[in-house]
């Protein structure tokens, strides 16, 4: 696949009121992504001669829309005829930029009939320099590409990707200690945003398949196979991984969330691997690579998992634990500083109504412990709503095959 069009690299300046300036001063919202601008310049030009006659009325629409999809304590500010400038406090990166586009293809949709995504003009804050703000132009298309809840040809981690390279990496086959022959294929996840509907992280998910009878096993069962047999899955999850690794830099690009064992990580070996893999450089990893421990348990000795998470924060952007549905396996968790917590759907079991129940568990037990709460590996969206319910902020669908083979069948 081609790479596609990506948006040009020059940057635009915008002059600010003194208020905005102001509020903008002080805080790292610019360098969290979190502001951006929006125009309106496609009603302007409809409405040609008469704009100077219907503008309060855009004006006053475009700012019941800013009040439906903003919160009270995030900024929004008209700074020029046709430009709204937005900072928002809970969001950044690819989710800001989704409530951006969200409220523009409102008002172009409703005074307009359509919102064509040349119209979706969209500019992203990066600075703010003598009184003006620094815009670099956003693609509208990867925002929309980036809400499909499936990994698929245009996900916004892909864009660069040379699928051949991609090819080389998966799958992969071994023997463990025990003699049994397996291989592991790579798929993506999308890890969407369950507020604003976008995918603002994308997850490696490791299938391991027993070759002999054809079963997939359960990514919990990995975790009884032997340190050897564990890391030569997680060293191969990292080649992988670095495939996608200049794909995921920034905070306009979904995040890659890389899951490896807590055993492997845990050992220097394992995190010389982490940081010696070709293609996963130091600033790679820290631009926008997060480590996913797969292993946490109530067993998992709490002062070795502190130091552990650590050391790992220090290298990656960050690190998410996954954690069964056992609320005391999110104690030793309190004082780690992780950036998400995780479920695993294929450690539900048992009727739906017990389902559920976990996952209420889930929500309120994780509450507090990190910013993000994921629900990952479901196997249809209707959970999506229960993730909701539960208070999570994250929900991903099971890939149940390479995107290779979907593309084939």
């Amino acid at each position: 696949m081609p790479p596609e069009t990506q948006p040009s690299d020059a940057t635009e300046r915008v002059a600010l009121p003194a208020p905005v300036l102001q509020r903008l001063t002080g805080n790292d919202l610019v360098a969290r992504g979190s502001v951006n601008v929006i125009s309106i310049k496609a009603i302007r030009q409809w409405a040609g001669e008469w704009w100077s006659q219907k503008r309060g009325d855009v004006w006053t629409y475009v700012e019941l829309k800013l009040n439906e999809h903003l919160d009270r304590q995030d900024m929004r500010a008209r700074i020029s005829d046709s430009e709204f400038l937005i900072a928002m406090n809970n969001d950044q990166g690819l989710a800001a930029q989704a409530t951006s586009v969200r409220i523009l293809e409102d008002v172009l949709t409703h005074l307009l009939g359509a919102a064509s995504p040349m119209d979706l003009g969209i500019r992203s804050v990066i600075g703010v320099e003598g009184g003006e703000a620094v815009c670099r132009p956003i693609d509208a298309a990867t925002v929309l590409a980036a809400r499909a809840r499936r990994d698929n040809v245009r996900s916004p981690v892909r864009v660069s990707v040379d699928p051949a390279d991609e090819g080389r990496r998966t799958p992969v086959a071994f023997t463990t200690a025990g003699g049994a022959a397996l291989r592991v294929d790579f798929t993506l996840e999308h890890v969407v945003n369950l507020r604003r509907n976008v995918t603002t992280a994308v997850r490696i998910e490791p299938m391991v398949t027993h070759l002999a009878t054809g079963r997939q096993a359960s990514a919990r069962a990995l975790t009884k196979l032997s340190d050897r047999d564990v890391a030569f899955i997680d060293e191969s999850t990292l080649k992988y991984a670095a495939v996608f690794a200049r794909s995921a830099q920034g905070p306009n690009t979904p995040e890659l969330i890389l899951p490896a064992s807590f055993r492997t990580l845990g050992t220097q070996r394992g995190r010389d691997l982490l940081t010696g893999t070709a293609g996963l450089s130091l600033a790679l990893l820290r631009g926008g690579i997060q480590i996913e421990l797969v292993d946490v348990t109530r067993g998992t000795p709490a002062g070795r998992l502190l130091e552990v998470v650590g050391l790992l924060r220090a290298l990656t952007r960050g690190v998410i634990a996954r954690v069964p549905p056992d609320k005391e396996a999110l104690r030793v968790l309190r004082d780690a500083r992780l950036a998400g917590l995780a479920l695993d759907a294929s450690d539900l079991t048992g009727e739906a109504a017990k389902i559920a129940m976990d996952i209420m568990a889930f929500g309120r037990d994780a509450r507090g412990l990190a910013p993000m709460n994921i629900l990952q590996g479901l196997p249809q969206e209707g959970y999506f709503a229960a993730a909701e319910t539960a208070g999570l902020t994250h929900a991903s669908l099971r890939a149940n095959y390479p995107l290779a083979k979907q593309a084939a069948a």
